[in-house]
């Protein structure tokens, strides 16, 4: 069970990694690559709702066809998400979902390019037995609104500790 000072706090702070696939327009020219997140999460634990403010970064390898490869593309993206719990046991499922700005990189441009967003999924969090911190497994869909072409779809899945 986690120590009773991590599970009374309002705020904690948090790392995840794993992997950012991408899907539609992206899925063409890319494939899956390394995601990071950073995270602060804030409300009491008794509270129906929560809100979680992530910095977010996914690097996308670039894919070849017909003898050309697609240089890589990264994307940024800093989301505020409200975090609705279900408290039914030790694991915790929960949903997510927010709006974000996403700044990106696409393969040769010369400088980077930001859009508006959102983002919805769903994870399950745990404490971690005589650590006093806790976990958290999720996966989340990315929807970047391109204002000049096709939006942008991605859907990050991550593994992560809560301080």
């Amino acid at each position: 069970m986690a120590s009773p000072v991590y599970a009374q706090r309002s705020i904690h702070f948090g790392v995840a990694a794993g992997s950012s696939v991408p899907v539609g327009i992206l899925d063409n020219a890319f494939g899956a690559g390394p995601t990071g997140l950073a995270t602060i999460s804030m409300g009491p634990p008794d509270a129906p709702m929560g809100l979680r403010l992530d910095y977010q970064y996914s690097g996308f390898k670039g894919k070849t066809s017909s003898g050309t490869t697609a240089g890589d593309m990264h994307i940024n993206s800093a989301t505020a998400n409200l975090v609705v719990p279900f408290r039914v046991g030790y694991v915790k499922p929960y949903v997510i979902g927010g709006l974000g700005y996403y700044p990106l990189r696409l393969p040769g441009a010369a400088k980077r390019e930001s859009d508006w967003g959102a983002n919805g999924g769903a994870g399950i969090s745990f404490g971690l037995p005589f650590a006093g911190t806790g976990a958290f497994l999720e996966v989340r869909y990315h929807d970047i609104n391109r204002s000049n072409t096709q939006s942008y779809h991605f859907v990050p899945i991550t593994f992560g500790v809560l301080f």
